[in-house]
Formats: C-alpha cells, structure tokens, sequence
C-alpha cells in the first residue's frame, strides 16, 4: 500500500496503521491492480507489479502468510500434498497457479528445482512403490495443469552412480 509510513517512520503492520491505510485507499481514485489474498502467489503478483510501477494494492483476510508455515522454504509447489490427503481440487489449483507462476506472471522469480528422493536398500517396497506413485501423481498434475514437460521437467530414475 503506499502511505505516509515511509515518512512517518511507521514500517510496523499492525490494525492501527492497517484502518489508516484502508482509509486512505478509499480516497484514491487510481489503483493499476488489486491482488487478493497475501500467500505466496498473491504476494509474488504484488512484489512484480510494485517493481514495474504499477500502482498496486494488495488485500488479505488476516495478516500476511497467515495460512503458511513460518518455516517457510520459498517453495511454489504444485499441490502433490493436497493430493496425498484427498484434497484433488486444491491440488489441481496449485498445479495451474505454479505453471502459470513458472511461465507468465514471475518467469524471472520462480524455476524448477528437481528433488532426489533415495531409495535405499532398507526402504521395502511398498514404500518405495508410493514414493514412485507420489512423484507420478505430480507429473499427472503437471499435465492436468496445462505445464509442458519442456518448462517443468517429468520425474525421473536416477542412477545410483550418477
């Protein structure tokens, strides 16, 4: 939000300055964008419209990150965990919002990272088996996102040697 804070010396969020704001904003008669919601997407469009100039205002429901870990790794994942406990619509949302992240809106900011999972001769089978079916359930979400193999690449096996 663009505010006195600067001036002032008030960088803290808080409700104080949060009612102030809203107030001011209502003044305004020009906003470029208007993002909802302060996850990691949100807070991603925001940042970049920022940078490129764009009078940008960015609303959220509670306070910024309020629905992520505080050990956040930085990650924009493609929803394999939602998947994993039966959540198939957010899992499928996450997957278009990381490929549209990924070739659209923050090419510049977000780039794939592959993950080495190994299998170890004391892993049994049946774990090995759903570690497998976990990374296949990704590459069928990648796919149901519309992402190209080109721009997120499938899993793989790797080698032990390599």
């Amino acid at each position: 939000m663009t505010s006195n804070s600067a001036v002032t010396g008030d960088s803290a969020l808080n409700a104080e300055r949060r009612a102030r704001e809203l107030r001011q904003l209502g003044d305004e008669t020009r906003i470029d964008l208007l993002v909802i919601g302060g996850g990691v997407t949100g807070c991603g469009v925001a940042l970049d419209a920022a940078a490129r100039g764009l009078r940008t205002v960015l609303v959220e429901r509670h306070d910024l990150a309020f629905g992520t870990s505080r050990w956040s790794s930085k990650l924009v994942h493609g929803g394999l965990r939602y998947l994993a406990s039966g959540q198939v619509g957010i899992a499928h949302e996450s997957a278009v919002e990381r490929g549209v992240l990924i070739r659209t809106t923050a090419p510049h900011l977000v780039r794939p990272l592959p993950q080495l999972v190994p299998l170890l001769p004391s892993i049994g089978a049946a774990q090995s088996t759903l570690v497998r079916a976990g990374f296949l359930a990704g590459d069928a979400l990648r796919r149901a996102a519309g992402t190209p193999a080109s721009i997120l690449p499938r899993s793989r096996r790797v080698a032990a040697a390599e």
